[in-house]
C-alpha cells in the first residue's frame, strides 16, 4: 500500500525508495507501460520514478551551424558565452516550427531573460522584426533584423543573405515588417 505524501514536481510521489521500487517492479512485471523508468530520484516530498525524455531541440550539428552563422546575439549584437546562449525557434515548435537553420536564431538569455526574454515579452515588435513568424508562413521567407547587419534572410545552408540576394523571384513571398532602423532596444 502506498503511503500518502504531498505530490511535488507534477509527478507521482512515493514516501520511500522502497515504495518507488515496488511500483517500478510492478510496471516491469505487468508490462503496464512501454516506457519504463530509468532511475529513481529523491525530491522535495519523497521519491519519483524518472522516465527517459525525448530531446526535441536542434541537433548538435545544426546548433553549431546556427552559432557559426550568428556568432553573436541576433537582436543586440552582444557576444554570448556558449553556456549562456539560447537557440530560438522563430516559428515555435508547438505551432509547427521545425529545427531548420531558417527557423533558428541565436539570442542571449533564456526564454525569460536577456534578448530571448525580450522577444517573448514583446511579441508584436518581435513579429515585425522577424524574431517570431506567424503560423503558416515559411521562416525562410521572413526577413530578420540582424544587429549590425540590417535586414537579412536565413538560408538552409546556414548563411545570412541580403534582401537583394534573396532575389526578385521571391517578391510575392516577402513578409514586410518595417524599417530595420526602428529596432527597439
Amino acid at each position: 500500500m502506498k503511503t500518502r505524501v504531498r505530490p511535488c514536481c507534477n509527478r507521482e510521489t512515493f514516501a520511500t525508495e522502497q515504495e518507488a521500487q515496488r511500483r517500478w517492479d510492478r510496471m516491469e512485471s505487468m508490462g503496464v507501460s512501454r516506457v519504463l523508468p530509468v532511475r529513481m530520484k529523491r525530491c522535495t516530498n519523497g521519491w519519483h520514478l524518472e522516465f527517459p525524455t525525448t530531446n526535441t531541440g536542434p541537433s548538435d550539428k545544426l546548433r553549431a551551424q546556427v552559432e557559426g552563422r550568428d556568432k553573436v546575439c541576433v537582436r543586440c549584437g552582444a557576444a554570448v558565452p556558449r553556456d549562456e546562449d539560447s537557440i530560438h525557434h522563430r516559428l515555435p515548435r508547438g505551432r509547427g516550427g521545425e529545427n531548420t537553420a531558417e527557423n533558428l536564431i541565436l539570442l542571449c538569455g533564456s526564454g525569460t531573460t536577456g534578448c530571448h526574454g525580450w522577444v517573448e515579452k514583446n511579441r508584436t515588435a518581435s513579429y515585425r522584426l522577424g524574431y517570431l513568424v506567424e503560423s503558416g508562413i515559411d521562416p525562410a521567407d521572413v526577413k530578420v533584423a540582424v544587429a549590425g547587419w540590417g535586414w537579412r534572410y536565413a538560408t538552409s545552408d546556414g548563411r545570412w543573405i541580403t534582401p537583394e540576394e534573396y532575389g526578385a523571384d521571391h517578391t510575392a513571398d516577402l513578409v514586410e515588417h518595417g524599417d530595420p532602423n526602428d529596432i527597439p532596444s
